[in-house]
């Protein structure tokens, strides 16, 4: 599993999560949720820790 799939799992774990997408091209993540039942920060951990777990430190932010 390569870093964009970990990371996707990671993101797809969370409940209200509703799609999550990752551009080759411009490495970029889209993800799609519900703000009732997810906040931006619990989307950054889950970076984060898919990043922890391959030995990287990702820095995610909103755009």
């Amino acid at each position: 599993m390569g870093c964009p799939d970990a990371v996707c799992a990671e993101i797809r774990n969370i409940p209200g999560v509703a799609r999550v997408e990752f551009d080759q091209e411009t490495k970029v993540f889209q993800v799609a949720y519900s703000p009732r039942f997810v906040t931006p920060d619990q989307i950054f951990a889950a970076v984060w820790e898919a990043g922890r777990k391959m030995g990287k430190e990702y820095l995610p932010r909103e755009m």
